[in-house]
């Protein structure tokens, strides 16, 4: 089977996994009430959000009881803030990692550019697992780490941050962050942020105006991997910021479809699973604390790097005729 990157599905995440990483935004409650992609807000609660080299790249609700149902969040992240007519500018966002390539050849299925490309995972399919695994996120903390302390979730190759955006909207207990290695589509992430605050969804507000006790959306451009990449320059300093939010994460979603495989062993006959590359799996054990928990798909992450699969669920995918969730805890 060939795959060429106008018509990859997935996406890969950041830092080595999967695209993306971009901005998102959270809202405070609003109610679809406009077909023309106008909202009215519900209750007086704002969204604030802090800049970065003239980019808005974090946001946080003011109050965390002002969270809008999850059918009412879809229709938002849809059509204000990655609607489907710039849905081709996100797949060739996606291609950015094949350069002149992308007009001279066909890219196989081996090719480790497919890792880069880009696809979106189905916001039902993603209500599932993730609250699946946030079910054992509960049970690995203890009561000192869940007193006064919001829980954080991680996007890893969070594109166009779709699927981070949709997680702030809906999950007010969770502080959530999208992290991205493509430039490209960490810029429309940005946009999207952008046209939010244009169609008054979200208002900007300095940093100083917070009080640190709202739910926090995030976006970062920068490498989960070690080294340096080959198809995308970050900054040491963002790679470095990227680690440090890694260390700090108690759930990790990665759409991993189209990740590569371990090259030892690329199927566990015993687990009945395809093996993430040990970069990934042994990158994320390395970074990560005791006891988080991660959701990929379709392939799992490698038991000899201290990952234990807790869980499996198979989910609609219709972009690859269906995917399985895996759930597994790093047990160090």
């Amino acid at each position: 089977m060939t795959a060429t990157p106008t018509n990859a599905h997935h996406c890969r995440r950041a830092g080595g996994l999967s695209i993306a990483l971009l901005s998102l935004v959270i809202f405070s409650s609003y109610a679809f009430v406009q077909p023309q992609h106008k909202y009215h807000r519900t209750q007086t609660s704002s969204l604030c959000m802090s800049y970065t080299t003239h980019q808005i790249h974090q946001a946080t609700l003011a109050n965390k009881d002002d969270i809008i149902d999850r059918p009412t969040a879809q229709q938002l992240v849809t059509n204000i803030l990655c609607p489907p007519n710039e849905e081709r500018s996100r797949t060739n966002a996606g291609v950015e990692a094949f350069g002149q390539d992308i007009h001279a050849k066909v890219i196989t299925k081996d090719d480790p550019r497919n890792e880069y490309t880009y696809g979106e995972f189905p916001f039902d399919s993603f209500d599932l697992l993730v609250d699946l695994a946030a079910g054992y996120v509960d049970e690995t903390m203890t009561q000192e780490e869940t007193d006064g302390k919001r829980k954080k979730m991680i996007d890893v190759g969070s594109g166009s941050g779709r699927l981070a955006l949709y997680a702030g909207l809906t999950r007010s207990d969770w502080d959530v962050t999208g992290i991205e290695i493509g430039h490209q589509l960490h810029s429309l992430a940005v946009g999207s942020l952008q046209r939010g605050i244009s169609e008054d969804l979200f208002q900007p507000i300095d940093d100083n105006n917070t009080s640190g006790e709202e739910s926090q959306i995030s976006f970062y451009n920068g490498n989960i991997l070690p080294g340096i990449d080959p198809y995308f320059q970050n900054t040491l300093c963002d790679n470095d910021t990227v680690q440090s939010i890694l260390s700090e994460a108690n759930l990790l979603f990665a759409y991993s479809t189209v990740f590569e495989t371990d090259s030892l062993q690329s199927f566990n006959p015993e687990l009945g699973a395809m093996v993430l590359s040990s970069k990934w799996s042994q990158t994320l054990a390395s970074t990560c604390q005791n006891g988080v928990v991660a959701v990929t798909t379709d392939r799992i992450l490698n038991p000899d790097h201290g990952w234990k699969l807790l869980d499996r669920m198979d989910v609609d995918n219709p972009s690859v005729w269906g995917s399985v969730g895996y759930i597994s805890v790093l047990q160090k």
